[in-house]
C-alpha cells in the first residue's frame, strides 16, 4: 500500500493511498494549467519560432498528465480520479487566474515576456510541489514519477528563462527545431 512519510502532510488525516492520491490529484491540477496556458500562450505568440516551443511545452504537459492518471489507476483502479481531492498544502502555485491572453493571435513583446515570467514562476512551482511530493512519498513508482516530473519541470523552466533572455535583449524567440514538434 503506498504510504507518505511523516504521516499527515496536510491536516486532512488522509494516510495511505488516499495520501497518495491526493498529492498526484495536485500534480494533475498543475498539469492541467500548464496544458492551457502553453496551448493559448501558442495561439497569440508572435513568432512561429515561439509558438512553436510553447505547442511542445503543452504537448510535454499532456503526457505529464497522461502518466499522472496512469499511475492513479494504478494505485486505485476503482477510484473515480474526478472526485479525488487535491493536497490543499501543494495546490498554492497553480495561479488562480491564467495569464490574460488578447483575443487576436499577435501579442506584443511586452506581453510576451509577462507571458513567458509567468510560466517560469509556474515551472519554479512545479519542481518545488514535485520536490516536496517526491519526499514525502515512500511508494517506489509514485516516487519516481516524481522525481522524473522534477526533473522535466526544470528542464522547462530554463528553456523560458533562455527564451526570457533572448526576448528582451534580442527581441526575438530562438529557433525551435521542427523535428521536435513532428
Amino acid at each position: 500500500m503506498p504510504r507518505i512519510k511523516g504521516g499527515s502532510m496536510n491536516g486532512t488525516g488522509l494516510e495511505g493511498e488516499d495520501k497518495v492520491l491526493s498529492v498526484l490529484a495536485s500534480a494533475l491540477r498543475i498539469e492541467e494549467f500548464g496544458i492551457e496556458f502553453y496551448r493559448r500562450f501558442s495561439e497569440c505568440a508572435r513568432e512561429e519560432n515561439g509558438a512553436a516551443l510553447l505547442r511542445g511545452l503543452a504537448r510535454d504537459e499532456v503526457q505529464h498528465k497522461e502518466h499522472i492518471e496512469k499511475e492513479m489507476r494504478r494505485i486505485a483502479p476503482d477510484a473515480d480520479l474526478e472526485k479525488v481531492r487535491p493536497s490543499e498544502s501543494l495546490l498554492g502555485i497553480v495561479p488562480e487566474k491564467a495569464f490574460p491572453f488578447p483575443p487576436d493571435r499577435c501579442m506584443t513583446m511586452e506581453d510576451e515576456i509577462k507571458a513567458l515570467e509567468m510560466g517560469i514562476k509556474v515551472e519554479i512551482g512545479s519542481v518545488e510541489m514535485y520536490r516536496n511530493a517526491a519526499i514525502q512519498v515512500t511508494e517506489p513508482s509514485t516516487h519516481d514519477l516524481l522525481e522524473k516530473l522534477t526533473h522535466v519541470e526544470e528542464g522547462h523552466r530554463k528553456l523560458l528563462e533562455d527564451n526570457l533572455y533572448l526576448l528582451q535583449n534580442e527581441g526575438a524567440w530562438y529557433g525551435y527545431s521542427p523535428i521536435l514538434e513532428g
